[in-house]
């Protein structure tokens, strides 16, 4: 016969409440030791309701493993069962959900799925923890609680269209956090997705939310799908009297000028309809930031304006108003008469001379950030600066950088115009500025008329570029350039030629 060991006699002579307390410490400390090790290794988030589970999985454990039974043994029994839905549910967020991306904005699952699946673990776990210690199944709960289940049914209905229409909208990508749509006619972006509710925020960054149920019902435009690039409109309507092919092509000109329009594909102008007061037009250009459309759709518009005002195309107003005034000139002569006499390229000219040039000068307005001239390109007109401030700006070795400014009185672009070379430097409008047009057949018909006038000019250009090269010196970073040697000679030459002089 076996005789008894010192854990044999020991548990024969225990009390069994001894025993069992004994037995929950160690499964409850147990229970520590293994959520120290998750969540310090492994990283999994365990907070207070992974306490109550293991000090109820700690209690029946331990009245499981000696028979031991006391009052209140099936609900803390229940309670086991109801918390051990939460670790897990932790488990899951931490291994399973991250395989399909989530949390983040390139998840490939509904970012409420998760959610929806924790209440699910939650409802299981209850109504399991019912069945196994009290008996009771969910059918036979609302079959003896109709009235409480038609309520609930209900009170529900919204919710669970919200929920559905929830799951609708992700499983059939619709759009995601991040991407911007046109819900009902408003620019708004996509900032949460829950099991109730889609978070928007406009573009006055005022966020709002709309009802699932709600938002499947509206009529969404997803400007990232399939790509970013998506396009955007822009009408005006002008005067019958206008050529449509020079409308469409100040349109485009003013579309393909303004930042954050794509050069591919580039603008496109339509003639829409024949409208009672004038022919109205649209420009269509493209975009691939939504969040910027605000600033883009203005500057198209704002461009439009001075560019069709530098044409003088008018715009067309409803036939019931009667115009009363008379039509603005385009720039009074003895202003401009004023401007040019105090260049110095024309200081030596007569009043009879510059009277003439000012009569064939052309008045335009540009807006501020509009270029006016560009590097490289041919010259065929010079500007003398009205009003306003511009920027001269210098490319080279693929790099830009600002020159000089100009202001009020200031003339520029006289060298291409009077020489035939390519633009040396970049000019564009840093506010509103009003700039007076001089054109190569004005310059051509002052010289034909006054031939020793040329003579004068090119020593002005010759000075004029001298002072360039200076400029160009001190602004590149080993102060060298290459040097242009044009003197008065050569000047005078080149004009005579291009002029026919």
């Amino acid at each position: 016969m076996r005789q008894p060991n010192l854990i044999d006699s020991f548990l024969t002579a225990a009390e069994p409440e001894a025993l069992f307390l004994l037995a929950a410490i160690l499964i409850y400390l147990a229970g520590l030791l293994i959520g120290r090790l998750l969540k310090r290794r492994f990283r999994v988030g365990l907070g207070w309701t992974y306490q109550i589970f293991i000090a109820a999985t700690a209690v029946v454990g331990a009245s499981a493993l000696f028979q031991f039974e006391f009052p209140g043994q099936h609900l803390i029994g229940m309670a086991a069962l109801f918390f051990a839905a939460f670790p897990f549910n932790a488990l899951l967020y931490r291994y399973f959900w991250p395989i399909f991306g989530y949390p983040g904005e390139q998840a490939r699952i509904p970012p409420f799925l998760p959610q929806i699946t924790t209440l699910l673990l939650i409802a299981t776990a209850f109504f399991t923890g019912l069945s196994t210690f009290y008996g009771v199944t969910l059918p036979g709960l609302l079959a003896g609680s109709g009235l409480i289940a038609l309520v609930l049914g209900l009170a529900l209905q919204e919710t669970l269209g919200n929920i559905f229409a929830g799951i609708g909208l992700q499983a059939g990508k619709s759009f995601r956090v991040g991407e911007w749509l046109i819900v009902d006619g408003k620019h708004v972006e996509v900032i949460e997705v829950n099991w109730r509710t889609t978070r928007l925020r406009n573009l006055d960054a005022a966020s709002f939310d709309i009802p699932n149920n709600q938002l499947a019902k509206a009529t969404i435009v997803n400007l990232y799908r399939p790509t970013p690039i998506h396009a955007a409109r822009a009408s005006v309507s002008v005067e019958y009297g206008v050529p449509p092919n020079q409308v469409k092509d100040a349109l485009v000109r003013a579309g393909s000028a303004v930042p954050g329009v794509l050069s591919y594909p580039a603008p496109v102008a339509y003639l829409m309809s024949f409208d009672d007061s004038g022919i109205r037009y649209e420009l269509k250009y493209w975009v691939d930031d939504a969040r910027r459309y605000p600033e883009i759709s203005d500057t198209v518009r704002t461009n439009i304006w001075y560019e069709l005002d530098r044409r003088a195309i008018p715009f067309s107003y409803p036939t019931r108003v009667v115009e009363m005034r008379s039509k603005k000139e385009t720039e009074p002569t003895d202003q401009v008469s004023v401007l040019l006499q105090v260049q110095p390229m024309f200081a030596d000219m007569e009043t009879e001379q510059i009277q003439a040039l000012a009569k064939s000068a052309r008045h335009l307005r540009y807006g501020k950030g509009e270029k006016i001239i560009s590097q490289g390109d041919p010259g065929g007109s010079m500007y003398v600066l009205s009003s306003g401030v511009a920027q001269v700006t210098v490319e080279r070795d693929g790099r830009a950088s600002d020159l000089s400014e100009l202001v009020s009185g200031e003339c520029f672009g006289e060298i291409s115009l009077l020489t035939g070379s390519p633009r040396t430097a970049s000019v564009a409008a840093k506010t509103d500025c009003d700039i007076i047009e001089i054109d190569k057949s004005a310059m051509r018909d002052l010289l034909k008329e006054y031939p020793r006038l040329a003579d004068h000019l090119s020593e002005t250009l010759s000075a004029r570029r001298s002072l360039l090269e200076i400029e160009l010196a001190n602004w590149k970073d080993n102060n060298e350039t290459a040097p242009i040697n044009q003197t008065k000679e050569s000047f005078l030459a080149r004009m005579q030629q291009l002029f026919g002089l």
